[in-house]
């Protein structure tokens, strides 16, 4: 789908049905037929766009003659009530095609920082501000981490309480799958902070004062989400390896409880078993030696668990 904008007379973007000068096209899932006419008008390479829409994409800059893209990836939440069968965030390429009078913006499916920044949430522009709508859109994006990560740490906090109270595997799948997640974000940090950096030294697009500054903060907030980002996967990652140890030593405490039982109980089965034979025993006939026999039972399986206790072999 191809939505066209431009500013009017006093500022405000508004929708337009074609191509003019200095106007901003946003692109989202575009078909072929837009593909080939968004390149042959303006100019641009087909795999600018296709590069673009392709979810593997890994942020980067690419020149070509008079035009340049800029690939980043924006985060965007999946199924966050899912967490327990999938990974609840993701990250998906967001294109920016510089052209000349133009500026190119595409998405494999509607992203709303885009929404966001056409609405002005993030600061104002022309259509005809390409490195200002760039920078806008940094800043969008680096915000965005920062936000999920918040929220990805009180996901964590409750998966962490349930799991105090259960014993299922359910919450050890949802932090297996928040870690994931952690794990595409990292990756596509540190990719676009080298993106950042390489965009400061104003080789590639012209910087005034102002743009200077806002790709500042911008990698300001890329670094911090970069930092919590990598804070969060080590922290979870040792938190998984806690409960998984934990697991262990109960499984460990409940298998010598049994072994503890087993040798405790087949005492008295052994002895039961010899005077339960049809063959004569020594004093057999005296009426105490029920009782004599059952004391016996009792002080070697008493023995039994003081030993094993003792040795710290069993736990109460």
């Amino acid at each position: 789908m191809l939505t066209i904008y431009q500013s009017n007379s006093i500022g405000q973007l508004q929708q337009v049905s074609d191509i003019v000068h200095n106007t901003l096209l946003y692109l989202v899932d575009p078909t072929d037929a837009e593909i080939s006419q968004i390149s042959n008008k303006l100019n641009i390479p087909k795999d600018f766009i296709r590069d673009s829409l392709d979810i593997n994409e890994r942020p980067r800059i690419e020149k070509e003659d008079s035009s340049m893209v800029i690939i980043l990836n924006s985060p965007v939440a999946i199924n966050e009530e899912r967490l327990y069968e999938e990974i609840p965030y993701r990250t998906i390429p967001i294109g920016i095609i510089h052209v000349k009078d133009h500026l190119i913006i595409v998405t494999k499916e509607d992203n709303p920082l885009c929404r966001d920044i056409f609405s002005g949430k993030y600061g104002t522009f022309h259509t005809h501000m390409k490195t200002r709508i760039t920078l806008l859109l940094f800043e969008a994006i680096a915000q965005s981490y920062l936000d999920i990560l918040k929220r990805i740490k009180v996901q964590v906090g409750r998966l962490q309480q349930e799991l105090k109270e259960s014993h299922n595997n359910r919450e050890l799948f949802g932090l297996i799958h928040i870690n994931k997640s952690l794990v595409y974000f990292s990756t596509s940090l540190r990719a676009m902070r080298n993106v950042f950096l390489h965009l400061s030294k104003g080789q590639d697009i012209k910087l005034y004062s102002e743009d200077e500054e806002m790709l500042h903060n911008a990698l300001v907030d890329l670094e911090q989400a970069a930092e919590v980002t990598e804070m969060r996967s080590l922290s979870l990652s040792n938190l998984m390896d806690a409960y998984a140890a934990i697991t262990h030593n109960n499984l460990n405490s409940v298998l010598k409880i049994l072994t503890t039982l087993t040798l405790v109980l087949m005492i008295p089965t052994i002895i039961g078993s010899v005077f339960s034979m049809n063959v004569s025993l020594p004093f057999e006939e005296q009426p105490i030696m029920f009782l004599v026999v059952i004391g016996i039972m009792m002080g070697i399986s008493g023995s039994l668990v003081y030993v094993f206790y003792k040795t710290k072999f069993l736990r109460f």
